[in-house]
């Protein structure tokens, strides 16, 4: 008699390894497409056609190919107005790279900096005072009213004249960091949305995954067999196959530049663009050693990579956001930061921070409890969680494993209802999405370490 448990172990095991290699693939035009993803042109085709439903959930594990299969099928389509966006602007970066053209963040796109509302609001103010027609006074009462909620408003200010609003399709990435009130701002403009994102990651924690908590309407599994000439890829494969007991993860040595080590260079630390770890404890260990390598002692400076602990829709960032500072002064009277930035864009800004984002894991809170108007919380970025880095990709990633960590509290969460055995298969399910996902934030080299303590050669 099978039961509910059994049920549920299957689910965690899996009925076999998803390792398949996409088989001999179709011709398209000039590409070649596995079966698996010639149903997924199909399938799109059809939800194009139709006009039933606005949104198409396209998901895919790593190296499926899940983005040249999206510019594809817009090929294919005959659309001409279309859009692709992401979360963080290091993912639209990376959409670029891949021949998406003008690629941009969903908040550049569908958000209005408040200064321009400001700026608006002060012309009918100005027109008010000119008019002498009530008709026309009442209505600008009633714009200015409206303009006003807007200012007054903590959330982020919706724009009116959004390319969005124009488009035939949005092709929307790394959905997973997308929550309910951005969604239904994009759906508010009722333009069709193709969604990509990857379910064997990380489920999102403050709000996100609109999208990527529903069903796929298209699943793909299949491994293209160019992508697995990608170190990055075979690791992220092997991690996300490896069945309960396997505390490696499958993932045992080196594979040339990427795998594990046990030792590196000053030179080869300082040479990642992001270092990515399981606890806070742990990234402010890292950062200070990572900022005294490089000779940053004190507050933030030039050199320093800070990222945004909280939305401010007045100072126009967004939580996880990053920048590189380029200048940096300190308000001793008033706790604060004037920090001149760039941002993933290449914009340059001035910021005005809590310098106690800067001190420690209290600081960080602290600031978020003062964040108001224009003053942001953050804090520095050479380090950051994995579930702070979801929607983003690097070139080169160091991931400090601590895999073990998400093992254990999945198991202390389940083993007194499901037993050891049980619990030990949510431990190592739960371990399991947390590298897969740290792993997949890598392009190009993705690198793994027991710890950062005693790791430098």
């Amino acid at each position: 008699m099978t039961t509910d448990l059994d049920v549920r172990l299957a689910d965690l095991v899996g009925t076999e390894p998803t390792t398949a290699v996409a088989p001999v693939p179709a011709r398209s035009g000039e590409l070649e497409f596995a079966p698996q993803q010639t149903e997924a042109i199909d399938k799109i085709t059809d939800w194009n056609q139709s006009g039933d439903q606005q949104v198409f959930r396209l998901f895919g594990y790593a190296g499926t190919g899940k983005t040249t299969l999206a510019r594809h099928i817009v090929d294919q389509l005959g659309v001409n107005n279309v859009l692709y966006a992401a979360f963080t602007g290091k993912a639209a970066y990376v959409l670029r790279g891949k021949g998406c053209e003008d690629a941009r963040t969903v908040h550049s796109l569908i958000y209005q900096p408040v200064e321009k509302v400001r700026e608006h609001l002060q012309k009918l103010r100005q027109q008010m005072r000119e008019s002498t027609d009530p008709a026309e006074r009442e209505e600008l009462l009633a714009e200015i009213r409206r303009e006003q909620a807007k200012v007054d408003s903590p959330d982020w200010i919706l724009r009116e004249d959004s390319d969005l609003e124009y488009a035939d399709l949005l092709v929307l990435d790394e959905v997973s960091m997308v929550g309910e009130r951005m969604a239904k701002d994009l759906l508010s403009y009722n333009t069709r949305i193709l969604c990509l994102g990857d379910p064997a990651q990380l489920p999102p924690v403050d709000g996100g995954g609109y999208f990527i908590n529903a069903p796929a309407d298209h699943l793909l599994t299949e491994i293209h067999r160019s992508a697995l000439d990608s170190p990055v890829t075979r690791m992220a494969t092997a991690i996300r196959n490896s069945q309960p007991g396997r505390r490696g993860y499958d993932v045992a040595g080196r594979d040339g530049e990427s795998g594990r080590f046990e030792r590196l260079t000053i030179p080869q630390l300082l040479d990642f663009d992001q270092v990515l770890v399981g606890r806070n404890a742990t990234r402010w260990q890292a950062v200070h050693l990572l900022r005294a390598l490089r000779g940053l002692i004190g507050g933030p400076q030039p050199g320093d990579r800070i990222i945004c602990l909280a939305n401010s829709g007045e100072a126009e960032v967004f939580n996880g956001q990053q920048f590189d500072v380029l200048d940096a002064h300190q308000d001793a009277r008033t706790d604060r930061y004037q920090l001149i930035v760039r941002d993933d864009e290449g914009t340059e800004r001035t910021l005005t921070a809590w310098a106690s984002g800067f001190k420690d894991l209290e600081g960080e809170k602290q600031a978020k409890r003062d964040g108001r108007g224009t003053v942001i919380a953050a804090t520095y970025a050479q380090a950051i969680t994995t579930h702070k880095s979801q929607g983003s990709q690097w070139p080169r990633v160091l991931v400090v494993d601590e895999s073990t960590v998400f093992f254990n509290a999945a198991y202390r969460e389940h083993v007194k209802e499901l037993g050891s055995a049980a619990a030990s298969i949510e431990g190592h399910v739960n371990g399991r999405r947390w590298l897969y996902t740290a792993v997949t934030r890598a392009a190009e080299q993705a690198v793994i370490v027991p710890s950062l303590n005693g790791v430098l050669a």
